[in-house]
């Protein structure tokens, strides 16, 4: 009975022993198979998002996606999600960067996927992805690809996830077609924005089949109404056809025969047949003709003007006559200075007349150079009356006022059109009301005086000049009298006389120095102030005052005067063999004798 007892006992405990070891087991078995598939869950999730975002760039058939994910099981109680605490981060309060609160830091580490139907007892751990492509894939398809799958996948390096990506050749590829479409893929969208553009022209869709046949329509009408304009168009006749026109036949013009060389070949056997002394005053009214149309164009081009203005046709003729004497070139000079039409209207005269004689080309030589002369007379008449009142440049506005004390309305009123309105304007402020409007008055009833009665006036209102209290002329310490001498001493003595003067009264020098330029300084002047100052001498007085000066002297006066002048100047220099020095020594007194006076002007 007790052995039974002991045996039951034996077979209970051992059942027991077996039931334990059958139930754990089981429950082992069961563990692996629920990790494995969770495991394939997601190497399936991840291999299917990573061939969804390569099929977007790259052909299917060309590339295998393999995802391997290491997962690890989550002890937590049942109903419960694991959550992960984000780690601390600790943030350096650096000068110049923002404090961020801890309860705003995110965890930049996390996964950044957040899917569904993955059990929450297991956690991934690791991913090894793994990409096998095409050996026609490019080493930057590749690089893209490797960077891709990293962020597609969120693979954490640091955490030991591997992104592999492995070239073998795939059967049945060809791999120029692959190349290729993967270059029109990667390029395809700027191909896109590019067609807009390549289709589009001055804010036109070209590809529109109206817009298009509205661009056809405008063209013919404008290419209709140019021909309509080509059509009616008549051609205007210009001046110089009217000329043309005019001078077909004129009785002192015939066609020439001969060329222009030949006409100099004649002129110059014409020129032998006359005398001497003929020969040399020919010449020389020529130079001097010549020398005023380079220094005066405009004075000439005005009395060529004047001789057409008076008598159109006998103008044009006497002006080709006298001109063709000279020299035909002389046209070109006056061009910019003559109208158009009197212009064209010489230039056919002088392109039609026919050779005209030694003794008439004389003649008309004298009567040019005598026409000319006459202007320059005239001309110089007229400076010689206005510097009758020269002397009030020198007076000061304060002085005006003392000098028209006393005097007559009709006096003041002439005495004041002399001067510039600012000027006149003073005095007339300082007068009495009734007085300043009848002097004002007086000025507008102004007309043309008599020469006779500006001299009396000059020369009564010079006079009182002189005796005015408050007068300070240059005069009075002998300066303009030591200037006066200096004029008339030799050119080469007159730095050696001042130098003398500076050795005994140095103030004395200096006043003389402010008016006073020797011939060697001529160099050091400023050009607009010697420019200005020998704007009215001649090429004829510049000529001998420079001939056999210094270079420097020279260079200086020719770069202030017209290119033409310059060439013109330049060659009479070289063509004078010889000048008297008494000759040079004039022209030397009056060019220093000019550039002084002028100085003295400007002070």
């Amino acid at each position: 009975m007790n052995r039974v007892h002991v045996g039951v006992l034996v077979i209970g405990i051992l059942l027991s022993y077996s039931v334990s070891g059958l139930a754990q087991t089981t429950s082992n078995r069961m563990a692996a198979p629920d990790e494995a598939e969770e495991a394939s869950k997601y190497e399936q999730y991840y291999e299917v998002i990573l061939d969804r975002s390569l099929r977007e760039y790259y052909d299917r058939g060309t590339y295998i996606v393999d995802v391997k994910a290491i997962i690890e099981r989550v002890m937590v109680a049942k109903g419960y999600d694991m959550v992960e605490s984000p780690p601390n981060i600790e943030i350096e309060n650096l000068p110049g960067l923002p404090v961020i609160p801890p309860n705003l830091r995110n965890n930049q580490n996390q996964d950044s996927l957040k899917v569904s139907g993955f059990d929450s007892r297991y956690k991934l751990t690791g991913l090894n992805v793994k990409v096998l492509v095409d050996t026609s894939y490019s080493e930057e398809d590749i690089e893209f690809i490797e960077e891709a799958a990293a962020m597609i996948s969120n693979a954490d390096l640091l955490r030991g996830d591997v992104i592999e990506v492995t070239e073998r050749v795939f059967p049945g590829i060809e791999r120029t077609r692959i190349q290729t479409q993967s270059e029109l893929d990667t390029n395809g969208g700027d191909i896109e924005e590019a067609e807009p553009e390549l289709n589009r022209f001055l804010g036109m869709n070209w590809n529109d089949p109206k817009q298009l046949l509205y661009v056809i329509f405008g063209l013919g009408l404008l290419l209709f109404g140019l021909l309509l304009f080509l059509s009616f168009r008549k051609r205007r006749p210009t001046e110089f056809d009217e000329n043309r026109t005019r001078y077909q036949q004129p009785p002192e013009f015939n066609p020439l025969s001969q060329g222009n060389e030949n006409n100099n070949g004649k002129e110059s056997n014409e020129v032998r047949e006359i005398n001497t002394d003929k020969q040399q005053q020919f010449e020389k009214d020529k130079m001097y003709i010549t020398n005023t149309c380079v220094s005066e164009p405009q004075m000439v081009a005005n009395l060529v003007s004047g001789w057409i203005e008076d008598d159109k046709e006998e103008g044009v003729v006497r002006a080709v006559r006298q001109v063709y004497s000279v020299d035909h070139k002389l046209l070109n000079i006056l061009e910019d200075h003559l109208t158009d039409e009197q212009y064209n209207s010489i230039q056919f005269g002088l392109s039609n007349i026919d050779s005209i004689p030694i003794e008439e080309k004389v003649e008309e030589v004298a009567q040019f150079k005598k026409s000319i002369q006459g202007i320059k007379k005239e001309r110089q008449k007229k400076d010689s009356e206005s510097n009758l009142f020269g002397f009030l440049k020198q007076l000061t506005n304060q002085q005006l006022v003392h000098l028209v004390k006393g005097e007559s309305d009709e006096m003041t009123a002439i005495l004041l059109a002399q001067v510039a309105g600012e000027r006149s304007g003073y005095v007339l402020q300082k007068m009495k009301e009734q007085k300043r409007i009848s002097v004002v008055l007086k000025m507008g009833k102004i007309n043309n005086i008599p020469v006779s009665i500006y001299k009396r006036v000059a020369a009564h209102f010079s006079s009182k000049a002189l005796s005015v209290s408050d007068m300070k002329f240059v005069a009075a310490d002998g300066v303009e009298s030591i200037l006066a001498t200096i004029d008339s001493m030799p050119v080469s003595k007159q730095e050696e006389f001042v130098n003398s003067i500076a050795e005994q009264d140095i103030e004395l020098a200096k006043k003389i120095r402010k008016y006073f330029v020797a011939f060697e300084d001529i160099p050091d002047m400023e050009d607009d102030l010697l420019q200005k100052s020998i704007e009215n001498i001649g090429t004829e007085d510049l000529v001998p005052a420079l001939f056999g000066a210094d270079k420097d002297v020279q260079k200086k006066i020719l770069q202030v005067r017209p290119k033409r002048e310059q060439q013109l100047i330049i060659s009479e220099l070289n063509n004078t063999n010889e000048l008297s020095k008494s000759e040079v020594e004039q022209a030397r007194k009056e060019l220093l004798k000019v550039i002084r006076n002028h100085l003295k002007k400007v002070g």
